[in-house]
């Protein structure tokens, strides 16, 4: 999502024109005899699910960016109303009902949800059974679809010069007219295994045909596009997506969440199948507006149609709806049959002018699912018996044909979705596109492609500090193209006050196997900051280095950079993906610490150039069920729903003069994260031990934020060099409120503005020995070995793009400020 975002940023930006299509309507429903107002009402747009019930003043609002031309208006004891609209404006409407005549002298209305509570009632008592995650083994194939589209094309980008000499047929529209262009269709065919009992889950990716926009076709997610769980299951009380967690109108504390109306009740040859409406009670929630289909004989959930009517606290969704149908397996067992998504992402921070229409992106993906089987007779065997579940590609899996795509579509392609697809092979010759598809390709990876070769990383090419001046870097590593199965890497920079040359070289080659197998050389004669390692990049896996200097970095300093010294380091490494979701890393590390300018090595009294190290090192890595794409030789981390652990384990040997001591470092790592309601809490944990004697450079080092902006695993509030220990224990905590308060605050209720509390403690302490070997620097404080702890108060979702923190130091500090204001940039929905 964040590559699809940047990309689409960076095309329709220059563009960004045009008239909206809004539709909203408000107004009174009243009783046409008695002037009085109608309460619980039901006011919707027809063919939609956007709709409310009036309140008790008669009073109702909606609106919505669809195209829609009716309002339907209905209630008991009146006569139903159809009223046009005129779609795209803002319109108000106050309704006068006809009662409906009954040959009574008098009759008392009043609601009654006792028929649709004990209905829920019974759904719920039977989730357990009916929940076809719940089952003891199942398998199914599936096809799945996705496309994506940029939408409300204006005609300034089309008649832009970028897009004058292209196809003409790179632009598509839509039955209301809406102008598009097409960047991704991909179908694929899965056959998924599930056991409960040892728990065995093995996807087969039996068949893949993707076309997409440039990075969007090179890349394949794995675990992602393999899609292990069945999707969206709304028999679950919450379901994760886009990063938040959505409540299910099925959860156990719906009627907490929701309102309920029974609407309707179909007789079939089994019994009767009841329509229930769901709306949500308040507005800000992850809640939904839609329907729900569930038959009486085991009060299974036949079908679900629901979408978010207030997207206005999640970041870019602008809509998103779900359909979700089941189907009675052996007439008795629910299962999946077929699931649709459509989402629409809006990137534009604000909105320019009133009524404007978004350049935005449109989602939607279909899963269709047959060949179903329970309660299977052979257990699921993986490739090894101590896999929990594992994802294999057939060889030809690429390479089918279209003969065995007619067979496995549930429908044939319409005219409109092959001109879709053909399309993109046009937009993709465009240059305008091949460049911003580099651009956004950089922003994730770091590096701006070159046909074969990669200049980066881009936040490398200028970095300042007291000890180099200004360092100017180039370098560069070749790609794919070069070669599925190897990389070359290296760089050349130059300091302008130390007048100092420094280098990278290094190389790679992937074994072609079906589990990636990495062997790596690399040599290094760069500057880093103070106690700089590896560490950091268990917790950033996808940082292209371990410096966390830069020209941002530069321009929003808090305070100057003295603590920069020379390194020179040969490093050989072998990485093996033992499993799915584990692997092990070891390497071989030789290491010469230059003495640091202004803070110089001293021991007993005696002034020391540099010092030596060489280490042995290995590195177990747990991921279960991550997510990741591979780009050939190099692979992007998604993340994962369950903890990311780390253990490293390394020995080494360093000499300080003609003195030689050893040393074993044991280091975990810990991340993860939770949801508690519709709240997120995303926590670290990092903790270790150096047993022997080393200098104090290869200690921890606390990392240090000397910068006004935000940095999630560094302490925003010390100094560097401020704390030193061979002993501890870090914790990184980060806690979303999403807008619970501000979501019921009158002024910021529709500002979108989303709360985030996060803390960060550390403890540890260091033995004396260690300083017999090399002296601790002066900058080492007396508080030490005391706990230390910040805490802060952030607002995220500043115009899409910004965070904003209050953070406080609360232990003691001799020299670093109390108090300070930091300012991160992000991409979060």
């Amino acid at each position: 999502m964040i590559k699809l975002l940047s990309l689409l940023f960076l095309i329709a930006l220059p563009f960004f024109d045009s008239e909206a299509q809004k539709t909203a309507v408000q107004g009174y429903i009243y009783d046409i005899e008695t002037n009085e107002p109608v309460p619980f009402i039901n006011v919707i747009f027809k063919n939609s699910v956007v709709g409310m019930l009036t309140d008790s003043t008669g009073y109702y609002s909606l609106k919505t960016e669809k195209y829609v031309d009716t309002l339907l208006v209905s209630g008991f004891g009146y006569h139903p109303v159809e009223l046009p609209v005129v779609n795209g404006k803002e319109q108000e409407f106050n309704i006068p009902l006809v009662p409906n005549s009954f040959a009574l002298d008098e009759i008392s209305v009043s609601p009654d949800d006792g028929p649709v509570r004990r209905l829920l009632e019974k759904m719920v008592n039977n989730k357990s059974r009916n929940d076809p995650a719940n089952l003891k083994s199942y398998s199914y194939r599936r096809y799945s679809r996705e496309e994506y589209r940029v939408n409300n094309v204006t005609d300034r980008m089309k008649n832009s010069r970028f897009f004058r000499s292209a196809d003409t047929n790179i632009f598509r529209y839509d039955d209301d007219s809406t102008r598009y262009m097409p960047v991704h269709f991909s179908e694929r065919v899965l056959f998924n295994e599930h056991q409960k009992n040892p728990e065995r889950v093995r996807s087969t990716i039996e068949a893949e045909n993707i076309t997409g926009l440039g990075m969007l076709e090179d890349t394949e997610i794995s675990g992602f596009a393999s899609q292990l769980d069945a999707g969206i299951n709304f028999y679950n009380n919450s379901m994760e997506a886009f990063g938040q967690n959505l409540i299910s109108p099925a959860s156990d504390n719906g009627w907490f969440y929701y309102n309920y109306y029974l609407m309707d009740s179909v007789k079939t040859d089994s019994g009767k199948n009841y329509k229930v409406r769901f709306t949500p009670r308040r507005s800000g929630d992850n809640t939904f507006a839609g329907y729900m289909t569930i038959e009486d004989r085991y009060y299974a959930v036949k079908s679900v149609t629901a979408e978010m009517t207030n997207t206005d606290h999640l970041n870019f969704i602008k809509d998103v709806g779900f359909t979700i149908t089941y189907d009675l397996i052996n007439d008795s067992i629910p299962f999946f049959r077929k699931t649709e998504i459509n989402a629409t992402v809006d990137y534009m921070p604000v909105e320019i002018r009133k009524n404007q229409e978004r350049v935005e992106l449109k989602f939607s993906m279909l899963h269709s699912y047959n060949d179903i089987s329970v309660d299977l007779e052979e257990p699921i065997e993986l490739s090894h018996r101590s896999l929990t579940y594992e994802t294999v590609r057939k060889r030809d899996s690429r390479n089918r044909d279209e003969k065995l795509w007619q067979q496995v579509r549930p429908s044939n392609l319409t005219i409109s979705e092959l001109e879709f697809r053909a399309a993109i092979d046009s937009v993709n010759q465009l240059p305008l596109i091949k460049y911003m598809d580099n651009l956004a390709n950089m922003f994730l990876t770091g590096y701006y492609d070159l046909n074969y070769i990669g200049i980066g990383p881009y936040d490398q090419l200028l970095i300042m500090n007291e000890v180099q001046g200004t360092q100017m870097f180039i370098g560069g590593r070749t790609n794919s193209r070069v070669s599925e199965y190897f990389s070359l890497w290296g760089g050349v920079g130059y300091g302008t006050r130390n007048q100092k040359w420094l280098w990278r070289a290094g190389g790679g080659y992937r074994l072609p196997t079906q589990r990636r197998n990495i062997f790596q050389a690399e040599y290094r004669n760069d500057f880093i900051t103070i106690g700089e390692n590896e560490k950091i990049l268990l917790l950033y896996e996808n940082k292209q280095h371990t410096s966390e200097s830069n020209i941002i970095s530069h321009i929003f300093k808090r305070e100057d950079l003295y603590e920069v010294h020379r390194r020179e380091q040969m490093a050989l490494s072998v990485e093996s993906e033992v499993r799915t979701g584990f692997s092990i890393k070891s390497s071989g590390k030789w290491m010469r610490m230059h003495s640091p300018p202004f803070f110089p090595y001293t021991s007993d009294g005696n002034f020391i150039d540099s010092f030596d190290a060489a280490e042995l090192g290995l590195n177990l890595r747990w991921s279960w069920r991550e997510r990741y794409m591979d780009y050939g030789y190099r692979r992007v981390y998604m993340g994962s729903p369950d903890p990311i652990i780390n253990l490293t384990l390394t020995g080494g040997t360093s000499s300080v003069d003609d003195n030689r001591k050893e040393y074993f470092n044991i280091h975990s790592s810990l991340k993860h994260y939770f949801f508690i309601g519709q709240t997120r809490l995303d926590y670290a944990v990092e903790s270790g031990a150096i047993f022997g004697t080393a200098p104090y450079p290869l200690l921890n080092l606390a990392r240090a934020n000397t910068t006004y902006g935000s940095m999630r695993y560094n302490f925003n509030m010390i100094n560097q060099l401020e704390f030193v220990h061979d002993r501890y224990l870090q914790t990184y905590l980060e806690y979303r409120l999403n807008g619970f308060l501000f979501k019921r605050t009158p002024l910021l209720r529709q500002t979108g503005l989303r709360e985030v509390v996060s803390a960060k403690m550390m403890i540890g302490d260091i033995s004396d020995r260690h300083s017999y070997f090399l002296n601790y620097p002066l900058e080492l404080k007396s508080y030490n070995s005391e706990p230390y702890v910040e805490v802060g108060f952030g607002v995220e979702n500043v115009l899409r793009f910004f965070r904003f923190d209050g953070i406080w130091r609360v232990t003691r500090s001799d020299e670093a400020p109390r108090f300070g204001l930091r300012a991160r940039m992000e991409i979060r929905i």
